[in-house]
């Protein structure tokens, strides 16, 4: 997660890792940008040339495998924008944004404002969101950063801004149940 791992000097994605950390400093930021300023970083990763690319590498072929990888990249520089508009109000965003929230087709406002409350442990999907049940209620993020952890011993920034979710994490309690937190042996 570009979250919670590297920074600006981190290699190849380093602009988009100190874009998405420095976010989390100063959130209301990226309403102010225009499409391009917003999603110009993603383009370079997820772009026409990476498109190409898969497509070359999949060939004739395999069109689906074209198709899914052209549609994963595309909605990856749209995520951009998408949580753009999950920091706005209504009256800032167009009625037609507003019934792809309401849709659940893109993030939508509450359960992103959340994922910038301490203690940051979820909600971390930002396409639609709708993943994001399911995995903070497994746990899935925690699991992978303790993983991390193990294999290299480098700490999520969510462990350094939050001390006892490091501490539960580190114990194997992932998941978090109606408030409840949940232990995974």
């Amino acid at each position: 997660s570009v979250d919670n791992y590297g920074n600006g000097r981190t290699p190849v994605m380093g602009n988009i890792i100190a874009a998405f950390q420095g976010h989390h400093t100063a959130p209301w930021t990226i309403t102010e940008r225009g499409f391009c300023n917003n999603v110009y970083k993603l383009c370079l990763p997820f772009g026409i040339p990476t498109v190409v690319s898969i497509a070359l590498l999949a060939g004739p072929s395999h069109p689906l495998v074209s198709l899914f990888f052209t549609t994963f990249c595309t909605l990856e520089i749209m995520s951009q924008e998408f949580h753009k508009w999950s920091h706005m109000t209504k009256s800032q965003t167009s009625p037609l944004i507003n019934k792809l929230q309401d849709f659940g087709l893109t993030i939508r406002r509450t359960p992103h404002a959340q994922h910038h409350l301490a203690p940051f442990e979820g909600n971390y999907c930002i396409v639609s969101g709708v993943c994001n049940p399911i995995l903070d209620k497994i746990g899935v993020f925690r699991m992978m950063e303790h993983a991390v952890w193990k294999m290299n011993g480098v700490e999520s920034n969510a462990w350094k801004l939050d001390p006892e979710l490091k501490s539960r994490t580190l114990r194997g309690e992932y998941a978090q149940e109606v408030g409840k937190r949940v232990r995974r042996n």
